[in-house]
């Protein structure tokens, strides 16, 4: 009877916690992405937030335009904001005022969390089918996170200890009985993914992913004819005339392979020196606001149009 009441009295709490990690929405310290259209492309889990940047319609309309395209995460794709107030939309526009013919198409293929895996896979799908003449890919401290697509969601696995199953693992915990916690017990996945959880910073380890996976960026572009640039996002949270200390393990390893492998590369935080973190942030980490989206308009209208010409100039 002791034994029953004590197996009861286990279930009841277990039922408990569950229903409170649910309904409080309690996130353990990694990135889960659960979206509509969450699915596996070349190998990588991609998703869309939303497809209302990615101006395919302008191609449709417009052929002959000359096409811009854009890979990057939620600094690109303007988090909390509309697709009318990103940097992207703003920028077909000034472009087209600016040379009308033949005109250009603007394409945002970033996505909110997108690190370099899913980058890769969504240029390989659309740079062959849009041929554009010029591919800016952002670069940020988080292009070396690593996703796995497990049940509905895809899991951030950089600092997470995963089973030989390719799960992650609570210790001690049986592989099929693992499984079936983890991916049906919201409560079950919060410890495991809270207590296996570990801080990486090792800059060594960035440096290794730079030389070994970011290497690959020009291969794509330059399969389909594109001039790849480079645009190394910032932190918002000081002024960006200040030295970005911080910023210094995973940046320099970029603009290190960038000169090596002649890519043309620019510091976002060096583009907009002068202007007010505080006044063009979103939040202190590295999302713009409105206003942010607007300052970067005549940025990237000068990288493009420096890089187009410098294309087309004789060599």
């Amino acid at each position: 009877m002791r034994l029953l009441l004590v197996l009861f009295g286990g279930g009841v709490a277990l039922g408990l916690l569950e229903l409170g990690v649910r309904s409080l929405d309690l996130r353990p310290p990694s990135h889960i992405i659960r979206l509509p259209g969450l699915h596996l492309l070349h190998g990588a889990p991609v998703w869309y937030q939303s497809t209302d940047r990615e101006h395919r319609d302008c191609v449709e309309r417009h052929p002959e335009r000359t096409r811009i395209l854009f890979l990057g995460s939620s600094i690109t794709y303007g988090f909390q904001l509309s697709a009318e107030e990103t940097f992207t939309t703003a920028l077909e526009s000034r472009l087209n005022e600016l040379r009308p013919t033949p005109g250009f198409c603007v394409l945002n293929f970033a996505q909110p969390a997108f690190a370099f895996d899913q980058k890769l896979a969504v240029a390989q799908e659309e740079i062959p089918r849009y041929r554009p003449a010029l591919v800016l890919w952002e670069d940020w401290l988080s292009e070396a996170t690593r996703f796995v697509f497990l049940g509905d969601a895809a899991y951030a696995v950089q600092s997470l200890p995963l089973s030989p199953d390719g799960f992650f693992s609570f210790p001690g915990m049986p592989d099929v009985l693992n499984r079936q916690l983890f991916l049906h017990s919201r409560s079950y996945q919060y410890l495991t993914l809270t207590l296996g959880n570990r801080s990486d910073d090792d800059a060594e380890a960035f440096r290794a992913f730079v030389k070994q996976r970011l290497t690959q960026m020009p291969k794509v572009a330059r399969y389909a004819g594109a001039r790849l640039v480079i645009y190394v996002a910032t932190s918002l949270a000081r002024p960006f005339a200040d030295p970005l200390h911080p910023q210094r393990a995973w940046q320099e390893p970029i603009f290190a392979m960038a000169k090596q492998m002649g890519i043309p590369a620019y510091s976002v935080a060096g583009e907009l020196e002068g202007q007010d973190p505080a006044a063009i942030r979103l939040d202190v980490g590295c999302h713009f606001n409105a206003a942010g989206h607007r300052a970067l308009v005549p940025v990237f209208e000068r990288i493009v149009l420096e890089q187009l010409d410098a294309a087309r100039a004789p060599s």
